[in-house]
């Protein structure tokens, strides 16, 4: 829940519904779930027919803007609200932007499809509920997949904003819920959804099995099947089916029926979708339920989700990440689009009581970590509402951590106050606990169990909690949230490489993330979370984490990490001095040497960054070097921007700092000039306004079109400077400050230096 990273745009979305939608909209005091019964409705001023938003009106900028879009405006729901005392009036808590009633489509539904914009910090989520005339003692539940049944009633569908809780300091804040372009056609449009209600809506029996999959309303064994569908399980329905595999005479074990999906075009790394399906699989002789990729162009399986063995006479939801770049290659001579079907497989068990039944399939846009979890092929997918999963922390012996992750409820904590995965209070995650004795730079690794390695990219994906509600008048000290692939080399060393890093205070929500991660050694997935010099007031937490095919990009765009990334928390990184003198030379600040009153720029603490600090007698500056590991060009020989903060100290106006890019060849040994660098930021003390040592921002443009590496030189006889933060970004950026330009710094105007 608490998905607003939609961004200011609509996206689409797929959706079985029963009826056409007018602007008619209701206003609830009280969510469903908080009360047995419906209140009459109160009235609400129908949501505006926004026209395309400007700088100040909010709302997404533009209608939906697909292939089919039409002029005109969209319906906007504005989500947030400022306390109002002595008004009388309730506080809104969902607005509902409702059908006419419609009479029934029949068992086959039609396919709803909208496009929605969520946005801001006030929205919560927004969700389709089925509410049929027959009974209007209450709203049904929300329709998870958006899938309608038929019982021969008369039917109203409802698309119900709701905002964040009106307790909650994020309501105050502008946000806004948006639909636009409300279509209706045949349910065949809907994809794979089905609730085998009316057909198996697409769905096909594979010619080359055994058997086929059958339909029914209810078990004629009462030793094994279901007794009704899914739904009418749930709500005591009398109407609906499912799909089923028949165990009896004449199949034997190992029998085998295929149910294929229509076919998909491969998924794009960065768009994977989710199915979600519920199963049934009770009996003395349950086989073994399997979901399966079948790539079209090859006519290979790989099975994705598998499960065996008796549950029990109940319904169980499973489901499972669908993304096919990684499997599904194209020959190089082929002018076929990768793509693929989905096939639930069922294999017959031991004897005759083995009935295994599937119903209510839906697809959506996005991960899922894979459930239950014994059904994964991979050992990373995790919710934590049962359990880790085989996440666990490094012993004591280790020596890697100083802290645990723990595995917590939601009505256990301050915040969040609700898991992502159910977006409730019962719902579980993983929190980074405060200990009695709270450190900055204290730091837990919550660790995967080993991943086979493997030249296909994979991604992580995960959902994370980053919130400091009082920020400190020294700036945000909450901590680092980083991703780490660790394996062992040649040499038999351990090897972390990061591929996503956040640090610091993000907001009060749930926030998505994703890397890619690829290596040939067979690896762990680390988490490792590090406390900042904060109050003991903010908090981080993670949830849902999924691993699929495909090499995706890092999202959020600045979580993403290179090799030469630092903030010197832990050591110097992949940095190099270059300087043998042990009196004059780069170093990690400590609690025993450091400079004074210079404190850590990343969270504040009393250490976490490199400095060289130079008193020369003989007053001729020495020149100091500290060299970054090799950096690879980039995809498109696009420049990269290199940035970083650095302070001066000492009673010397000539110490200078310097940045070099120095070309780099592999192929070349260690400590042999490729070329000549060129000089890309040359900074005096002189040219620095203040006496104090105190932080400030830098930055320059690195050319990136073949292989390089950046050296930074610090010149000083009494003096010297300390850099941390240092970060890269994709793309061109200016020199920062201005005075650091090498070109208002000409080398007669430099001192000369003794390198040491």
């Amino acid at each position: 829940m608490n998905d607003t990273g939609g961004g200011n745009s609509l996206h689409p979305v797929e959706a079985e519904g029963v009826v056409e939608v007018e602007n008619t909209v209701l206003v609830r005091t009280k969510r469903q779930e908080e009360q047995p019964e419906t209140p009459p409705p109160q009235p609400r001023p129908p949501p505006r027919r926004q026209r395309p938003a400007g700088t100040n009106t909010g709302g997404p900028g533009a209608q939906q803007g697909g292939e089919e879009s039409t002029p005109g405006g969209y319906a906007m729901f504005e989500t947030s609200q400022i306390p109002q005392r002595n008004t009388g009036q309730p506080t809104f808590e969902s607005a509902m932007l409702m059908s006419p009633v419609k009479e029934s489509t029949g068992p086959a539904g039609v396919c709803v499809k909208f496009w929605y914009s969520i946005a801001g910090l006030s929205p919560d989520r927004l969700r389709v509920l089925l509410h049929t005339l027959a009974d209007n003692t209450s709203l049904t539940d929300p329709v998870d997949q958006m899938m309608v049944g038929y019982d021969g009633s008369e039917d109203v569908v409802i698309f119900e904003g709701i905002p964040v809780d009106s307790s909650a300091l994020s309501r105050r804040f502008r946000g806004y819920i948006a639909l636009d372009e409300l279509t209706f056609a045949e349910s065949s449009q809907c994809g794979a959804f089905c609730t085998f209600e009316g057909g198996t809506c697409g769905w096909t029996q594979d010619a080359n099995d055994d058997f086929d999959w059958t339909q029914s309303r209810g078990s004629l064994n009462p030793s094994t099947g279901p007794p009704r569908d899914r739904s009418s399980f749930a709500n005591d329905g009398k109407m609906g089916g499912y799909a089923f595999i028949n165990s009896g005479y004449p199949r034997r074990p190992g029998d085998r029926a295929r149910l294929m999906s229509q076919e998909f075009q491969g998924t794009n790394p960065d768009s994977p979708l989710c199915m979600r399906f519920w199963t049934h699989m009770f009996g003395n002789g349950i086989g073994t339920l399997r979901v399966i990729i079948y790539d079209v162009n090859t006519a290979k399986d790989k099975v994705i989700w598998q499960i065996s063995g008796e549950a029990g006479n109940a319904w169980y939801q499973g489901q499972v990440p669908i993304a096919s770049p990684s499997p599904f290659k194209v020959p190089p001579d082929s002018v076929e689009l990768p793509s693929f079907k989905i096939v639930f497989e069922g294999e017959v068990g031991q004897n005759n009581l083995g009935d295994i039944a599937i119903d209510d399939i839906s697809i959506v846009q996005g991960p899922c970590p894979s459930a239950p979890q014994v059904a994964a092929d991979k050992s990373g997918d995790c919710t934590f509402e049962v359990d880790e999963c085989g996440w666990n922390s490094p012993g004591p012996r280790e020596r890697l951590d100083e802290i645990d992750w723990v595995r917590t409820v939601a009505a256990d904590n301050r915040s969040p106050t609700r898991d992502h995965t159910i977006g409730t209070l019962q719902g579980f995650y993983m929190t980074l606990p405060r200990g009695t004795v709270q450190r900055g730079g204290d730091r837990s690794w919550l660790v995967s169990n080993t991943m086979k390695g493997s030249d296909d990219p994979m991604c992580v994906a995960f959902w994370y909690f980053m919130y400091e509600p009082f920020i400190d008048p020294s700036g945000p000290s909450l901590g680092s949230l980083l991703v780490y692939t660790r394996y062992e080399n040649e040499d038999g060393e351990f090897v972390l490489q990061p591929v996503w890093s956040l640090k610091n205070h993000q907001g009060p929500n749930w926030m998505y993330g994703q890397a890619k991660v690829q290596n040939k050694n067979d690896y762990t997935v680390v988490f490792e979370g590090v406390w900042g010099s904060s109050r003991g007031n903010g908090f981080m937490a993670l949830d849902d984490i999924t691993l699929f095919a495909g090499g995706c990009s890092t999202k959020p765009a600045k979580a993403m990490t290179t090799g030469g990334d630092c903030d010197f928390q832990r050591d110097a990184c992949l940095w190099k001095n270059v300087t043998t003198d042990s009196d004059f030379r780069w170093t990690t600040a400590s609690i025993s040497r450091r400079p004074a009153n210079l404190p850590d720029h990343t969270f504040s603490g009393p250490i976490g960054y490199a400095y060289f600090d130079v008193f020369n007698q003989n007053a001729r500056p020495q020149s100091l070097g500290l060299h970054s590991p090799p950096m690879d060009k980039s995809a498109d020989n696009s420049p990269i921007c290199l940035t970083f903060w650095y302070a001066y100290f000492g009673a010397s106006e000539s110490t200078i700092l310097k940045i070099s890019r120095e070309p780099y060849n592999k192929e070349v040994a260690e400590g042999e000039r490729v070329g000549e660098p060129v000089e890309l930021w040359v900074l005096e003390a002189s040219n620095i306004g203040t006496r104090r040592p105190e932080w400030q921002f830098g930055q320059v443009e690195v050319d990136a079109s073949s292989d390089y590496r950046v050296s930074i030189v610090g010149m000083a006889s009494n003096g010297g400077f300390a850099i941390d933060d240092i970060k890269t970004y994709m793309g061109s950026c200016g020199i920062r400050p201005a005075e650091a330009n090498p070109t208002t710094t000409t080398a007669a105007e430099q001192p000369a230096a003794t390198e040491v």
